[in-house]
């Protein structure tokens, strides 16, 4: 992991500036880490284990794991069945393995030489991290992609961008030293990946932060409800975005329901509620507690019906989609159009942002079942941000649904573009329904 001992404070300032700036990434030379090594307080340490509620069934991996205290007290202090370093420093593993033998543990503690962004951690169901801002960014779609749900990601000081962490923890710390931080334009909205304002400077104290990796749930859900009418049957149309789940539903029936609906996701565990906005608060509602696994929801709904409630069993499926090709919609920066092409490869989906002669690969991208979300700077380039109108995070989220995506997109333009309309006008936020076209299967 990465931290703070008796820091100097020129690592610190690397290290955030670094990650401030999105270069705190994958290493360029074999051997040879590409973020700063700063090791994790040993009080922090047991706070993040803690916090995870780390135990005998845990398998935990610790990606830059530095000197291995964070693997080895994981087995040692909380009794983790197994613990797995990953750090590309070879001194640091020679280090860590030292420390492991010296803790009487080896058997259960492992560490691997290898680069965290592209070694597998998929056995893992914790997974500790203190790497910086945009290397958290830049894992979250493979995290969520292996990982099984229910998985709990820890980091610590930096967090997720627009993914809402489920746990928060914040401990008081005395440091002394300097610390620096690059400008970021979009440090501030919590809706982009860019968003850090929930974030910690070292003067503030150490912050840790847990996510519980979420079921892929967006899609549409159909399943027979036992009403006093006898079966009727209720359609679900949930999007997705990372743990944020909401959507709408369809009751068949005399009168047909319909309504918004409010869900719950933790792991696989969902909970929701169906409000219908065509009778009176209150007359009927339905409430869901249950699993979610691959496509089959099961649990219990209760049904309420002026004043009367029923419980029953309720199963749903979710059908297969197939939302590969290439669609196209109106630019939300110019008077075009523009296309993602979407391409499945070894069982991934890969996503490719087209506008005119500009092809941009779509690297956070999520498929959640039925339904997929991503993210992309636009402007972003090897050694900065090019600014020109087009500059801005675009963000967003559909659900498949007989041959047709729905749903929505967001621009978030860079405040800093120049004019080139010359109309004078500040670039605005743009938030509107998506609905593509399919211009090629």
């Amino acid at each position: 992991m990465r931290t703070t001992c008796t820091l100097l404070h020129i690592v610190l300032v690397v290290v955030l500036k670094l990650s401030s700036l999105g270069l705190a990434e994958t290493t360029t030379l074999p051997g040879k880490p590409s973020i700063p090594y700063v090791a994790t307080r040993t009080d922090t340490v047991r706070d993040m284990l803690w916090i995870a509620n780390v135990g005998k069934d845990d398998i935990v991996y610790d990606l830059g794991s530095g000197d291995g205290r964070i693997a080895i007290a994981a087995v040692r202090d909380f009794g983790a069945r197994r613990a797995v370093g990953i750090e590309i420093d070879p001194k640091r593993i020679e280090e860590s393995r030292k420390n492991t033998q010296k803790a009487g543990i080896k058997d259960r503690v492992e560490f691997i030489q290898g680069d965290l962004f592209t070694t597998d951690f998929s056995q893992a169901n914790v997974v500790t991290l203190f790497l910086g801002h945009q290397p958290n960014i830049k894992l979250r779609s493979k995290m969520l992609a292996v990982l099984k749900p229910g998985t709990r990601i820890l980091s610590h000081q930096f967090g997720m961008g627009e993914w809402k962490s489920d746990k928060t923890m914040t401990v008081r710390t005395f440091y002394l030293g300097m610390w620096g931080q690059m400008w970021n334009l979009f440090k501030e909205n919590p809706r982009v990946p860019d968003y850090t304002g929930n974030e910690l400077t070292p003067h503030e104290g150490d912050k840790i932060f847990m996510w519980i990796v979420p079921a892929p749930i967006a899609g549409i859900w159909r399943g027979k409800i036992e009403t006093e009418d006898g079966p009727q049957e209720l359609q679900l149309t949930l999007h997705q975005r990372l743990s944020e789940v909401g959507g709408t539903f369809q009751l068949s029936g005399n009168p047909k329901l319909a309504g918004r609906v409010n869900v719950d996701l933790w792991g696989n565990h969902i909970r929701f509620w169906c409000q219908p906005n065509n009778v009176p608060y209150g007359q009927s509602e339905l409430r869901f507690d249950g699993q979610v696994l691959e496509n089959t929801m099961r649990g219990t709904m209760v049904v309420k019906e002026e004043g009367r409630h029923q419980e029953h069993e309720w199963k749903a499926q979710r059908g297969n989609v197939g939302f590969t090709g290439t669609w196209e919609w109106p630019c939300a920066s110019g008077p075009r159009k523009v296309k993602l092409r979407i391409e499945r490869n070894d069982n991934k989906l890969i996503a490719t942002y087209l506008d005119q002669n500009q092809t941009l690969p779509v690297t956070d991208f999520y498929d959640f079942g039925g339904g997929f979300y991503f993210t992309l700077l636009i402007g972003r380039t090897e050694h900065g941000i090019r600014i020109t109108d087009d500059t801005g995070w675009l963000i967003g989220q559909a659900v498949f649904d007989q041959g047709s995506l729905t749903g929505m997109m967001e621009f978030y333009p860079n405040g800093d573009a120049p004019n080139r309309r010359g109309d004078g006008k500040t670039p605005q936020v743009i938030i509107v329904d998506w609905k593509p076209r399919l211009v090629k299967p």
